[in-house]
């Protein structure tokens, strides 16, 4: 699954892999123009600290401040909550039929 959401005013992508509670998560800071900016990842299998029961949104909510602090970003609202959102960037893909 390929989501995105909003925490604390910043914007995040996030790929998750695996069965809840045991996910890969690879989460990307985005920057204002739609570019990828700093990642991070978890792997929710082989973490000894994970708890299993730890929802998906509080996961990534973790993993989303850590980064931000990593890379020094500074919240622009640091009270927002988490919540998913629209993707602001999509894919288009042809039908597979070619013009000859």
């Amino acid at each position: 699954m390929v989501g995105e959401f909003g925490y604390r005013g910043e914007r995040f992508r996030a790929t998750i892999h695996g069965r809840p509670g045991k996910e890969e998560l690879f989460l990307i800071y985005m920057l204002e123009d739609d570019e990828e900016g700093p990642e991070i990842s978890l792997d929710r299998f082989e973490d000894p600290d994970n708890d299993p029961n730890q929802s998906l949104e509080d996961c990534l909510a973790m993993l989303a401040d850590r980064l931000m602090k990593e890379q020094a970003i500074s919240a622009t609202k640091p009270d927002a909550e988490f919540a998913w959102a629209q993707p602001k960037t999509s894919v288009n893909v042809h039908s597979g039929v070619q013009a000859h």
